[in-house]
């Protein structure tokens, strides 16, 4: 399909492939700019599931306004395909460069503060992201932490905030019980066992990212390993807590331990 146009998109190259579809870097012909412009594979265009999927992505990604959130500026269907367009991103994923090694602590709090922020910003307005994992975050090569792909979210409703006219096809959004959704590796308890989940399940998720990035390994449910960093190692265990009582009970809250523990870093690291 290179060379070819999907509306006013023409494709330069393919970025990646998935389960669902294929990612290309095009060009916005009408705006001059590069995007990213996902397409669903073609065996899913008569899958009523799939499809709501691709569109929750979009309508779920497009209520929010975060630099660390990939920014979608399009949903659209060209002739029976669904696209959409999205902010492109120059970098690699998390997944990718844990492949070169473990991480230090100084580069996790890096990685963990936008996330976390991100993440503050998406619970804000009851939506629960579901499928945090180091293949949805996003290292680009100025630096910047963006958090991918909306597509497993749960999206509930709050006044003033429209996030489509299609009243059906977002009360489809509230997923139904039994259904497990997510990535087993990184999925909370209460989400393995087919529970009703909250904005709480997305902080099991990125407690067992951060887990991983630093020791090279997933914890041992609800036990973090010895090989953490020790400024780290209590909020990676009240992250990855088995009991959702005791876990960080908002985005907001890791947040501000985060940007202690950097601060305190900061401190000794210049008074040293």
């Amino acid at each position: 399909m290179i060379g070819e146009s999907v509306g006013k998109y023409r494709l330069l190259e393919e970025l990646g492939r998935g389960a669902m579809g294929r990612v290309y870097k095009a060009e916005d012909t009408t705006l001059g700019r590069i995007v990213a412009l996902k397409l669903i594979a073609d065996k899913y265009l008569k899958d009523r599931e799939a499809l709501m999927r691709f569109q929750r992505e979009g309508q779920a990604t497009a209520a929010l306004a975060h630099p660390n959130i990939c920014a979608v500026f399009e949903s659209g269907d060209w002739h029976g395909m669904p696209f959409l367009a999205m902010e492109y991103l120059d970098g690699m994923t998390l997944g990718q460069r844990m492949k070169a090694g473990r991480l230090d602590g100084d580069t996790i709090l890096q990685i963990a503060i936008p996330v976390a922020g991100a993440l503050a910003a998406t619970h804000a307005i009851d939506i629960i992201h579901r499928d945090i994992k180091p293949a949805n975050l996003f290292l680009t090569r100025d630096g910047q932490v963006k958090v991918l792909d909306f597509g497993l979210a749960k999206v509930g409703f709050r006044p003033g905030i429209a996030l489509g006219d299609d009243a059906p096809t977002m009360a489809t959004f509230a997923t139904l019980p039994g259904t497990r959704l997510g990535t087993l590796a990184y999925m909370s308890p209460e989400q393995v066992r087919c529970e009703p989940v909250d904005a709480r399940a997305d902080l099991y998720s990125l407690g067992v990212v951060i887990h991983e990035a630093l020791t090279g390994a997933l914890p041992v449910r609800g036990a973090p390993s010895r090989a953490l960093p020790q400024e780290l190692s209590a909020t990676i265990c009240r992250l990855i807590e088995t009991d959702r009582l005791v876990r960080y009970q908002t985005a907001a809250e890791l947040l501000t331990d985060l940007l202690r523990i950097h601060r305190l870093k900061a401190l000794a690291q210049s008074a040293g």
